[in-house]
């Protein structure tokens, strides 16, 4: 049961104060999400900063191992040692080119006189008492020095025991031990003569 309130001055009406508005949470997460990564990346610049000025490389940018000053290395522990070669090289080993092989003949002199020897070889011989012989001789030469497969020579010999006199001939060199020679007839004025043979003079030319 209500009492009623003696008559007086009306109080005034104050209504309530309004409840303050509620802030959005998404400003501190888009915050968050900002600074977070700013953060990782000043960490990681900061760590390689760090590591290349304590870099010993003359390029600061490089690890050891690395090449030094003056032709140094700087091994993986930083420490300075002459270049060897135990150290691990920079650039590859150039290869050496192949040289073709050389197909110039050998320089050999050209013969001789020397270089020849000259027998003769009786193929014939008919006696007429104290008339003396007829004889039929054949060089048989030989070539002293290293080869001839270079040249092609005419070789002049001489022949002693002919009743006339000395005899001349020429025999061909066709290169190597091959000869082209002619049989020489001639007389002696006894039974004992035993005709001779020497070179005098070789002309040679290439073939």
């Amino acid at each position: 049961m209500s009492v009623p309130l003696p008559p007086g001055p009306e109080v005034p009406y104050f209504p309530p104060p309004a409840a303050p508005p509620k802030r959005p949470k998404w400003p501190w997460v888009l915050g968050a999400a900002l600074v977070i990564p700013a953060l990782a990346a000043g960490v990681v610049l900061a760590l390689a900063l760090g590591r290349a000025s304590s870099s010993p490389c003359l390029d600061k940018s490089q690890e050891a191992p690395c090449v030094g000053p003056g032709g140094t290395w700087i091994s993986a522990d930083g420490g300075i040692r002459p270049r060897d070669a135990a150290a691990p090289a920079t650039t590859s080993p150039s290869i050496p080119a192949l040289a073709a092989p050389t197909t110039t003949e050998p320089a050999l002199p050209e013969p001789t006189a020397k270089d020849y020897s000259v027998d003769l070889a009786v193929v014939s011989k008919q006696c007429f008492g104290s008339a003396g012989c007829n004889v039929v001789v054949e060089p048989k030469l030989t070539f002293l020095g290293a080869s001839t497969l270079l040249w092609e020579c005419d070789i002049t010999y001489s022949i002693s025991g002919d009743s006339s006199g000395e005899l001349i001939e020429t025999a061909y060199s066709q290169g190597g031990s091959s000869y082209r020679v002619d049989r020489t007839v001639m007389s002696t004025r006894t039974t004992k003569v035993a005709p001779k043979a020497s070179v005098t003079s070789v002309s040679c030319r290439k073939p």
